[in-house]
C-alpha cells in the first residue's frame, strides 16, 4: 500500500534506518500510541501518518527505564541504586500476567541484568551497535530492533522498545541501526539519509 501511494522510495515494514543518537530527544511511550492508533507499536512499522500525535510526546530525561540504565552504566551504580531491580519488580506485581519481559522472579530480573551488562561489554568493545541481521543471520530486516519513529520534518523519536539498546546507543554517541516505527508525511522525503549507514557529514 505504502508503495502504491507513496512509490517505490516509500517506507516499508520493518526497514532499518540509521538515527543519530543525539538528534533524539523525546520519546513516545508505546502503550499510549498503541491506544491512539489501535495496534501494537512494532505492527505500526513503516505507517505513514498525516497527523502526528505531538500531544504524546515526552523528554527523554522522563523515561524511566532509560534513567535507571545510564545511571548504571554512566554512573556506576549498581541496579539496584539505580532503580532499576525496584522498577522491574514494582512491574512484575503489577502486570496482569505475573511477568515483565518474560521474568517473573527477581532471580530472573538479576540474571537479565547481568546478560545486558555482558552486551554493553561486549558492545562497547566493538565501538557500534550491530543491525540484527549481525545478531540473528536471517533477521528480516531490522526486526526486534530499536524502535524509532520519525517525525515531523525527520525528527527521531524514541518509541520506548528497545529501551536497553537504546541507553547503549545514546552512551556510544554513533549513528545506530534501528527499526523504523510510524513516520510522519513531511518526513517521507529523509529517508534516503536515513537509509545510509554513513553519517550526515560524509
Amino acid at each position: 500500500m505504502n508503495r502504491l501511494k507513496f512509490g517505490r522510495q516509500a517506507p516499508r515494514y520493518a526497514e532499518r534506518v540509521w538515527i543519530d543518537p543525539d538528534q533524539c530527544k523525546r520519546y513516545i511511550e508505546a502503550a499510549d500510541l498503541s491506544r491512539r492508533l489501535g495496534t501494537g507499536v512494532r505492527q505500526l512499522s513503516g505507517r505513514v501518518v498525516e497527523t502526528w500525535p505531538s500531544d504524546l510526546e515526552k523528554s527523554l530525561c522522563k523515561h524511566p527505564k532509560l534513567t535507571y540504565c545510564l545511571r548504571h552504566w554512566q554512573e556506576g551504580k549498581s541496579w539496584d541504586e539505580a532503580g532499576g531491580l525496584e522498577f522491574m519488580l514494582e512491574g512484575i506485581t503489577t502486570s496482569p500476567t505475573g511477568y515483565l519481559d518474560e521474568m517473573c522472579t527477581k532471580e530472573d530480573i538479576v540474571t537479565r541484568f547481568e546478560s545486558l551488562d555482558s552486551i554493553w561489554a561486549d558492545v562497547k568493545a566493538r565501538g557500534s551497535l550491530p543491525p540484527r541481521n549481525e545478531l540473528k543471520p536471517g533477521n528480516f530486516r531490522e526486526i526486534g530492533g530499536i524502535l524509532v519513529h520519525i517525525g515531523p520534518d525527520g525528527e527521531p523519536l524514541f518509541s520506548g522498545a528497545g529501551c536497553h539498546r537504546f541507553a547503549m546507543a545514546l552512551m556510544l554517541e554513533k549513528r545506530f541501526p534501528a527499526q523504523l516505527g510510524i513516520i510522519h508525511k513531511s518526513a517521507l522525503a529523509k529517508l534516503p539519509l536515513l537509509r545510509r549507514a554513513e553519517s550526515r557529514e560524509s
